[in-house]
């Protein structure tokens, strides 16, 4: 495979990962992702959930990358999106990005979906489920 001069290859998201909280180590970056979860359990709807971290793993970038997490409701509404520009510098390299939302509104219980933009172009998504009610809470968020 030879060196393409000038051209940008498409960043590939690797995974996605939702938690409750993300400590970072100052001196070597590694991350500890804690509270990992696929639904949140809530008593009633609406509700509010405190805190929701969502760690994005990219690789094949090279470039200033413009990065938009959204989560959609299951009617397909935002319920919350976060933009910010990511200087990726060698597309060989893994890059783990945090996005942290506080006060997530949980309008209804259902599938919601978390999407990863790059320029406005899907890059990758996940799931999770809202649970309104009593239920088994053995994966809760």
């Amino acid at each position: 495979m030879g060196l393409m001069i000038g051209a940008v290859e498409t960043p590939v998201c690797v995974s996605i990962v939702l938690c409750n909280e993300c400590i970072e180590d100052k001196r070597t970056n590694n991350k500890s992702l804690i509270g990992l979860f696929n639904a949140i359990h809530v008593q009633a709807v609406p509700a509010v959930h405190p805190r929701m971290v969502v760690m994005a793993t990219l690789t094949n970038a090279s470039t200033l990358l413009n990065l938009s997490l959204i989560i959609r409701s299951p009617s397909g509404a935002d319920v919350c999106e976060l933009s910010a520009p990511f200087p990726a510098s060698h597309p060989l390299a893994t890059y783990d990005i945090v996005f942290e939302f506080n006060g997530v509104l949980i309008e209804a219980p259902g599938t919601y979906n978390v999407d990863l933009l790059c320029n406005g172009s899907y890059l990758g998504g996940r799931r999770f489920d809202v649970v309104a009610g009593n239920a088994d809470h053995s994966d809760e968020g």
